[in-house]
């Protein structure tokens, strides 16, 4: 009897157990692995200082490693693009090529009809006894036959070129595949140099203004009372945006998203972003929506401490919700930066002023003129390198005009 009571008693005991490991422990574990709360920024914020040390000693050992693989995997993207252009040329080819064969088959059976009707009809006799001469009558008999064969001969030709074109497509998703390949084999090596990627992306945000944003952003959330293990977005509460609104009250896209040649250098080189021009340095330059700043760029401070130029200037990212939907994007090349890490945001927040041109020449290296370098990510970015994300991941801006055209409102949209 004893026994079965001890028995009963440790069934009970284990399923008390279970229930309060359920409810206790799994929350206790989720919280602690979440990147997305004040504990996940500060484990961010110790890896990048560790980080910081490693690049410090041994910086001079691995930058021309580093750098060699950046400037691959830079290539292998353009060459990735080359290909589907190639795919899609080879598909406008195949499509006209049908069109051909459809219009060589159709004539070829309008003579053959004809060429059967004269056989058969009196006509057929009245178009070889008009003949003048011996060699008219061959060449009249003759004609429709080598027409037939011409056009035969031509359809061979042109189903060889479609099996070509179609191999063609074959082997250039096979190569864009190898060139994808060879691209994380590239990421991976860089990932065990321990390195930022952005240093030579289209726009630079080194290790020092990342830890100073990271600590920056930590204290902010400390100061709108988020506890430790809490969800950062539920502690900020941001009221998303319903649209897109665009960062300058009008505007000239000088330069798409996509590749293009870089004016220093002369290569080939991605744009992850849309650069827009037509304003003065000093315009005003808004929150496209509503949002918490995450990380900035004082570039001309850098600058006066003695560190050099920085690709991209003063910048500006910012967190912001826009339709439901969660955006990280990014300011470069500004004049001023009027915010700062923490800074709760609306479509009506003045982020900074434009730069780009003589004004900040002194302190950024890669602009030719006034314009703003306007990014975006889907997502709110949770990681280390902010920069080097965007380098990576960015996407098209929505709603903007294309090449060459203006915008001339800030809730103006494109297709």
């Amino acid at each position: 009897m004893k026994i079965k009571q001890l028995v009963e008693y440790f069934i009970r005991y284990m399923f008390v157990f279970l229930i309060l490991s359920i409810y206790i422990l799994e929350p206790m574990h989720v919280s602690a692995a979440s990147s997305n709360t004040l504990r996940g920024l500060r484990a961010e914020l110790a890896d990048l200082q560790a980080q910081k040390r490693k690049n410090d000693s041994q910086q001079a050992a691995t930058e021309s490693e580093i750098r060699e693989n950046n400037i691959a995997i830079l290539n292998a993207q353009e060459e990735i693009e080359v290909s589907q252009e190639k795919i899609e040329n080879a598909k406008v080819l195949i499509a006209e090529t049908d069109e051909k064969i459809a219009e060589l088959h159709d004539q070829t059976e309008k003579l053959m009809a004809y060429f059967q009707l004269m056989q058969g009809e009196n006509v057929y006799l009245e178009f070889i006894t008009e003949s003048s001469s011996m060699t008219d009558l061959v060449m009249r008999s003759d004609a429709i036959n080598q027409i037939v064969d011409y056009n035969q001969k031509k359809l061979v030709e042109l189903k060889d070129l479609i099996e070509e074109n179609e191999q063609l497509q074959v082997d250039l998703i096979k190569y864009e595949e190898e060139l994808e390949v060879k691209i994380a084999d590239y990421e991976e090596k860089i990932s065990s140099l321990e390195y930022d990627l952005s240093s030579l992306g289209e726009v630079g945000m080194d290790i020092e203004d990342e830890i100073r944003s990271k600590e920056e952003l930590i204290e902010a959330y400390e100061n709108m009372g988020c506890e430790e293990d809490q969800d950062l977005d539920v502690c900020a509460s941001i009221n998303g945006s319903a649209i897109w609104y665009k960062p300058l009250n009008k505007g000239r896209i000088s330069s798409i998203f996509g590749v293009r040649t870089d004016p220093f250098t002369g290569k080939k080189k991605v744009h992850k972003a849309v650069d827009i021009a037509g304003n003065s340095e000093g315009t005003s330059v808004y929150s496209v929506g509503n949002g918490i700043v995450v990380a900035t760029v004082d570039a001309k401070a850098k600058y006066n401490r003695g560190e050099g130029k920085t690709c991209g200037g003063n910048q500006v990212y910012i967190q912001v919700l826009i339709g439901g939907e969660k955006y990280t994007v990014q300011y470069a090349h500004l004049l001023t930066v009027d915010v700062k890490v923490g800074d709760v945001v609306n479509v009506n927040t003045v982020i900074g002023k434009q730069g780009g041109g003589s004004q900040t020449s002194r302190w950024e290296s890669c602009s030719t003129g006034s314009h703003l370098h306007f990014g975006v990510v889907e997502g709110y970015v949770k990681t280390k390198y902010m920069a080097t994300y965007f380098n990576n991941n960015a996407i098209v801006p929505p709603g903007f005009p294309n090449k060459g055209a203006w915008f001339y409102s800030r809730t103006q949209w494109f297709a």
